[in-house]
């Protein structure tokens, strides 16, 4: 079982775009200042990728050029350049989570029944995690092979870059051409995966998260064991030590749940502005890729680039409302594991009470759900993202009568 949880290719994944931002846990001193190194070249590709982009949308406004396609760039790298920013603030505590998970919820020895929903736990987040890294990568490559195809399609000798950069320098010329068009491939790509890397190990969390309070519903389903009861029941010495051991699990559960708790309260604390950027600029950059694809005079190759662009928002949107939603099903679904335990088996002596007094505890604290919220306005789940999508829908109707009205005019 530990080799499979090492071979797990999300955490794999996961694993290696951290790295390439620059936060994971480092094992030794060398790998600590390869993490700082990272995190300088990460910042600075954002904040370059930045620079560049409102420069480039000043200038294309100013010259009447595609305001938009550049507006959709600007805004996705404003948002890379967020998340890293938030994150950051919050390193030790993110780096906490990270540990803990690796800790509780990774290396930990499941019995039979535990290892199917900790399975099916592992196979919901590779396949999610593939998904959108495959995703991920198509976009960064569209980008990347823009220049090429553009040119192509019109001057050949002209010497096209992934981004305007609006410079008098002779860009186009040998070497200044080469070393610029290679610092735009690797900020691209180091915005790209700022972009989705933080939301990838989200998921994670979110998912097994909630599969440990699916495997906390099924221990206290099994608290009680039954055949000890009927095969022993007159034998009132064993049955006392089976009510200690039984109120010994139980506050062990009870622990865990507390734990389980806490690490939702963090999650919280660390990702909530994330959250709600997430949900307040998804839905606009859905109805600006829309746009790009259906409405804008585009070439083909923009076009494919904004269809891996829309696909990648909805699917990383769909994982991040997935994990959000499972975390408050699965937390409350705990009162229901707490009620299965055959409580009334107990006698009523003093442990037989005390058992009973903490499961209705148990049950009292679990209705009220583990929720993930942007910044405290609303808990997100899988309604949030219908809420999004209908809201993209309508930015798109309102820009697709815009232009309509101005292709009439």
């Amino acid at each position: 079982m530990q080799a499979k949880r090492h071979l797990d290719v999300s955490i794999i994944l996961c694993t290696l775009l951290l790295k390439i931002v620059g936060l994971w846990l480092a094992q030794d001193s060398v790998e600590e200042r390869r993490r700082k190194v990272m995190i300088g070249c990460t910042l600075f590709s954002t904040v370059f990728a930045t620079f560049v982009e409102v420069r480039d949308l000043y200038f294309t406004w100013l010259h009447k050029g595609d305001v938009l396609y550049v507006f959709t760039n600007t805004l996705t790298v404003v948002m890379a350049l967020i998340k890293i920013y938030i994150i950051l603030m919050r390193k030790v505590e993110f780096l906490d989570l990270i540990a803990y998970m690796r800790e509780k919820f990774w290396n930990v020895d499941y019995d039979a029944n535990e290892k199917v929903i900790f399975e099916n736990c592992r196979r919901t987040c590779i396949f999610f995690i593939s998904g959108v890294s495959l995703i991920g990568m198509c976009v960064m490559f569209s980008y990347v092979s823009t220049p090429f195809t553009g040119r192509s399609s019109s001057n050949e000798s002209e010497r096209l870059l992934i981004f305007n950069m609006w410079t008098d320098l002779p860009l186009s010329t040998t070497p200044y051409y080469e070393m610029t068009f290679t610092l735009q491939v690797v900020t691209l790509c180091q915005i790209g995966v700022c972009y989705f890397c933080f939301d990838t190990i989200f998921c994670i969390m979110t998912i097994h998260v909630s599969g440990n309070f699916t495997i906390l519903r099924y221990r206290f389903s099994k608290l009680c064991d039954v055949q000890c009861q009927t095969t022993e029941k007159d034998a009132e010495s064993i049955l006392d030590n089976h009510v200690r051991e039984t109120y010994a699990k139980l506050k062990t559960y009870v622990r865990q749940h507390q734990a389980l708790i806490y690490f939702c309260e963090k999650l919280e604390k660390v990702y909530t502005m994330i959250i709600l950027g997430q949900v307040l600029v998804s839905s606009l950059l859905i109805c600006l890729f829309g746009y790009q694809i259906l409405l804008a005079q585009a070439p083909p190759e923009r076009r494919s680039m904004f269809f891996f662009l829309i696909s990648g928002s909805m699917a990383l949107l769909f994982m991040f409302t997935y994990g959000c939603n499972s975390v408050i099903d699965e937390s409350n679904d705990v009162a229901v594991g707490a009620y299965s335990t055959l409580w009334m088996m107990m006698p009523m002596n003093r442990l037989g009470r005390m058992i009973r007094k903490d499961l209705i505890m148990v049950i009292v604290r679990s209705r009220k759900v583990c929720c993930l919220t942007a910044n405290g306005f609303f808990p997100v789940s899988l309604k949030t993202y219908t809420s999004i999508l209908s809201t993209a829908v309508s930015y798109f109707t309102l820009l697709r009568n815009h232009a309509e009205q101005t292709t009439i005019t």
